[in-house]
């Protein structure tokens, strides 16, 4: 369960309607997730048929939380710098309006590509569309990523994207560039050299090109599939 860091605010839910369920193993970690919740406001975890919502409470969250993977191991996140005031459609600040009213919600893709909004780095979306919620006292947003045309319709269709072409080219400037095409931290994978496998307080440090990547470059998108790349500590090996 993805948590947004360093905001005094509900980290929403995490739409899983259109992904294979498989891939949230991880869910079972709800319950730890409870435990750090205090306060009048209770976490909900409801089923409903394909789809399953759950929703956070109000909650001061310190710096320093992570992604973690099904098996445990941690998924990259980089640190976020100060930024400008965000837009009024920002997601967090419709999250934030949402809670303040005293309403549950959840938060999933506008369009028919089923990303799972990443919940670490909501500031990258902007919320498109509300509904009612099928849970009492809840409404359901939609959203795409901040550089996209907000549909005016749910799931809507759009052409599908090609997987970039990040080998040879920058660490750093390809993964945030990946995040606001939409792809979600928790589900990129950073090996770094001889580091092997980065967790996420790792990824800020590190420097260098993507030698190899996984879905290959121009491969169509597809949401159920993660993404890994391989880091040089500097330049790639020459072939």
């Amino acid at each position: 369960m993805a948590i947004l860091c360093g905001l005094a605010m509900p980290v929403g839910l995490r739409d899983v309607e259109t992904l294979d369920h498989s891939r949230y193993r991880g869910i079972a970690g709800v319950a730890a997730a409870r435990r750090t919740v205090t306060g009048k406001w209770a976490m909900k975890l409801k089923s409903f048929g394909r789809s399953m919502a759950s929703i956070l409470a109000v909650a001061a969250l310190s710096a320093g939380c992570s992604n973690h993977t099904s098996d445990g191991t941690a998924s990259a996140a980089r640190s976020k710098p100060a930024s400008a005031p965000l837009p009024p459609d920002s997601l967090p600040i419709k999250m934030k309006e949402a809670a303040g009213k005293g309403l549950g919600f959840s938060v999933r893709d506008a369009t028919d590509l089923g990303r799972t909004v990443d919940l670490q780095h909501t500031e990258l979306w902007r919320a498109c569309l509300t509904r009612k919620g099928m849970a009492p006292d809840s409404i359901d947003f939609a959203a795409v990523p901040r550089g996209e045309k907000c549909p005016d319709h749910w799931d809507a269709h759009v052409p599908t994207p090609k997987t970039p072409d990040l080998i040879g080219k920058d660490f750093a400037e390809s993964y945030d560039r990946l995040l606001k095409k939409g792809y979600n931290s928790q589900f990129i994978a950073v090996f770094y050299g001889s580091h092997g496998a980065v967790g996420p307080e790792g990824v800020p440090q590190v420097h260098g090109e993507i030698c190899s990547q996984s879905p290959k470059p121009g491969e169509p998108y597809d949401a159920s599939e993660h993404v890994e790349l391989h880091v040089a500590t500097g330049k790639c090996p020459s072939a």
